[in-house]
């Protein structure tokens, strides 16, 4: 009975202090709701186009040496020809009837295949192919006043017949060293032929059985 009586007490005792712990320990707070996106209405929309690219630069080139002073300048055509210009000068004239507006011929000194030559023209669209610098003077009348050094020549050079039909376009390529010239061949002389000298007449002989008359030779 006692013990019953014990058990009881114990019990109303443990169920205040269950409470008190319970009440005592914190409590979470609530997570809150998240709301649903919204979704827009229709078909989704395309992706935005992507910006377009560049195109890549192109490498510049070698730059081309202007002008190329106490060098020699080399055009070339598509051809395969080729002419080097180791001088530039100018030959002024008076013309008659027009005393008061010279004419000015372009000359440049050329090698061409290792041969020395000239072109010349009113200016660089128009060059014919001439000889020596001595006979372009004579040609033109005036002598030609040559350039200490290369002048800054066109990038394009043009070659024309004597009727001026063009022959080659020339462009230019690079300077150089001047290059070596073939001297030219010396004519061979030609020897004299050798005089003969004609051979003696041969004593005339008196045929058989003719005979001198006496007196013929005087004694």
């Amino acid at each position: 009975m006692r013990r019953l009586v014990r058990l009881a007490a114990g019990l109303m005792l443990a169920a205040p202090f269950g409470l008190t712990a319970a009440q005592a320990a914190p409590q979470a707070p609530p997570r809150p709701a998240q709301a649903p996106t919204p979704q827009p209405d229709g078909p989704p929309a395309a992706p935005a186009p992507a910006a377009p690219q560049a195109a890549p630069t192109p490498a510049a080139g070698p730059a081309i040496e202007q002008p190329c002073g106490a060098q020699a300048a080399r055009f070339e055509s598509g051809k395969g020809f080729k002419m080097v210009i180791t001088r530039a000068g100018q030959v002024r004239t008076t013309n008659p009837l027009r005393p008061l507006t010279p004419e000015v011929n372009e000359v440049l000194q050329v090698v061409i295949a290792g041969k020395v030559a000239t072109a010349y023209g009113p200016d660089f669209n128009t060059l014919r192919r001439g000889s020596a610098a001595a006979a372009i003077e004579a040609m033109l009348g005036g002598p030609i006043r040559w350039q200490p050094t290369l002048p800054v020549l066109p990038d394009a050079l043009t070659i024309v017949a004597e009727e001026g039909a063009p022959l080659a376009q020339l462009a230019f390529k690079a300077c150089e060293a001047p290059p070596a010239v073939k001297a030219p061949k010396a004519e061979a002389r030609k020897k004299a032929p050798a005089r003969r000298t004609p051979a003696p007449k041969a004593a005339e002989k008196t045929p058989p059985g003719f005979s001198m008359p006496q007196g013929v030779i005087g004694e």
